[in-house]
């Protein structure tokens, strides 16, 4: 049991090691910020206790990604680039691609930005952002924690999990898949208006995905 206990470990310490960490920064004058996700399996939008963006790139292969930081109209652009030219043969293209492709990012923004992020499969996650967010991904799981602002997801197919202040605004539908709110079960559509004007609002757009939310 302790033999396998070690393997377990050193397995471990040794992926853990083996992935390269690239931070960059960027000051945060603009107050839309676009997040394009192509080429990330997963990313966490946490608070910045300043007015700096920090990005922080999780790699398994180093030096395969490169952080893009665009500005234009107003719009602060942070994409994420491969750094080597993919086959012409298709199979072993997406193989490789695959293969090279294992990175996750952890940025940190500033409160009461307006954050839309852009993706095609990927795991994203909120840690209680103190501003306005809307995603939009084709397939993934989403996980909110608590809504801080007003928050919009649209995806294919997947889950989002959430929390939310009782009298906030809901609109949700989902037209194959489940909602739950406060462990009661709806089809298709849940919604709830309020009257109450500093209400945040909240809506999910879907096909497939499950939807699961606390209201407290």
């Amino acid at each position: 049991m302790k033999k396998i206990l070690l393997i377990i470990f050193v397995c471990f310490c040794s992926l853990t090691f083996c992935q390269e960490k690239l931070i960059e920064q960027r000051d945060a004058s603009q107050n839309n910020i676009e997040i394009i996700t192509d080429g990330l399996d997963s990313i966490i939008v946490e608070n910045s206790e300043d007015n700096m963006i920090e990005v922080s790139l999780f790699d398994e292969n180093p030096n395969t990604h490169s952080i893009l930081f665009n500005e234009e109209d107003g719009v602060l652009r942070i994409q994420f680039q491969l750094n080597f030219k993919t086959l012409q043969n298709d199979v072993f293209r997406k193989y490789i691609t695959k293969r090279l492709q294992k990175a996750s990012v952890v940025i940190k923004v500033p409160k009461n930005k307006n954050i839309i992020l852009y993706g095609k499969v990927i795991s994203v996650t909120s840690k209680n952002y103190k501003g306005d967010l809307s995603i939009f991904i084709d397939r993934g799981n989403v996980q909110l924690n608590k809504i801080k602002g007003n928050t919009s997801v649209s995806l294919f197919l997947g889950n989002v999990f959430s929390k939310l202040k009782s009298d906030s605004s809901f609109d949700v539908t989902t037209t194959k898949g489940e909602i739950v709110v406060n462990k009661q079960s709806y089809k298709s559509r849940y919604s709830q208006k309020s009257d109450n004007k500093s209400s945040l609002n909240f809506r999910v757009k879907s096909i497939n995905a499950n939807v699961n939310l606390i209201t407290e």
